[in-house]
């Protein structure tokens, strides 16, 4: 089997299609503790970057000047399914800072809720950037540009002050030089940024570092993602977010589109990032649940509440088991 494929799919008694992907778990004091695939490439985390882009919000003092909860932090980081849980609220944080939402860049798209979908349809209403995925975080950027005077027309220009503040921040906590992250346009509008695997899994276990300059806004973020995990991802058939019920917000994830996972877990104090090279995110949560239960991260409870992630079944048509979808591989440990 090659090294990278970590995931195989079967259709009765043989694999029919492999998915490369790469793992590593490191340390919150920067050491990497293991790895799976071939992971020496640069990357974007796309998505599973916004606990990053919501620090410099809670580092500005926005949350207490406009009396922003953990929720309204949660959704800051969210990539939501655009149920009313999360498009009442983002809209209730625009009124609190007193910015409209046709400043928000992200442009609109179906929810990923269908049941949403269905109900925009059925009663003649109209998609606005409210029902972007995204909208939590663009709200969470607006507040940014509310608590500290800087222009919310432009947010998401490169050379805005907020978006050079999170430049800023991803290269401390990465440890990769500024000018070595590159920079492209993520689907919502704003930048968004490649940078070694290994060094996303440092950026991302700095998050429960003992002492870390970003420390209380990082903490702040994990309990804010833990305590409302419905909120960062939906209600139902959300990947991080049923990972973080199920372990009552131990463990923290946010997923992001071509195939990232990011994990932090707060008891073992390590990260774990994972990208799938072809993109296909069917792939994430075997591999996720395999890592997890090769670190005994995992309770037998928790493992059994997630057991529909592990391996999860190939449905035909009439709804037929036809084949499975397995993580097949061993982590090579440090």
């Amino acid at each position: 089997m090659n090294m990278s494929h970590l995931v195989r799919v079967t259709r009765g008694s043989i694999d029919e299609s492999w998915h490369d992907a790469a793992v590593v778990v490191t340390h919150a004091e920067g050491r990497r503790l293991a790895h799976a695939g071939e992971i020496d490439f640069v990357t974007f985390a796309r998505s599973s970057c916004k606990p990053i882009q919501a620090i410099p919000t809670v580092e500005a003092g926005a949350l207490a000047r406009y009396r922003l909860d953990l929720a309204d932090l949660a959704l800051f980081c969210a990539s939501h399914s655009s149920e009313h849980i999360h498009t009442d609220r983002v809209q209730s944080i625009l009124d609190r800072i007193g910015l409209d939402a046709s400043l928000l860049v992200c442009g609109p798209h179906p929810p990923h809720s269908h049941e949403t979908y269905e109900e925009i349809i059925r009663k003649g209403g109209e998609l606005t950037a409210i029902h972007s995925n995204c909208s939590g975080k663009h709200a969470g950027m607006l507040t940014y540009c509310a608590a500290t005077g800087s222009d919310p027309a432009t947010y998401a220009d490169v050379s805005h002050p907020l978006q050079q503040k999170i430049l800023t921040t991803l290269a401390e906590l990465a440890e990769v030089p500024q000018g070595d992250i590159i920079l492209g346009v993520d689907g919502c509008g704003v930048p968004v940024h490649a940078i070694p695997l290994a060094a996303w899994g440092r950026a991302f276990a700095k998050f429960v570092r003992n002492g870390e300059a970003h420390g209380p806004a990082m903490r702040e973020i994990l309990k804010a993602m833990g305590s409302h995990p419905e909120l960062v991802g939906g209600t139902k058939d959300r990947f991080d977010t049923d990972l973080m019920r199920a372990t009552s917000g131990r463990i923290v994830a946010k997923g992001g589109a071509e195939g990232f996972l990011m994990i932090i877990d707060t008891a073992q104090r390590a990260s774990v990032v994972i990208k799938v090279r072809d993109g296909n995110s069917r792939a994430i949560p075997p591999i996720a649940l395999r890592v997890l239960l090769s670190l005994d991260a995992l309770t037998p409870t928790e493992r059994t509440q997630l057991a529909p992630y592990e391996r999860p079944i190939v449905r035909n048509t009439q709804g037929r088991e036809v084949g499975e979808i397995i993580a097949d591989f061993e982590l090579v440990r440090a």
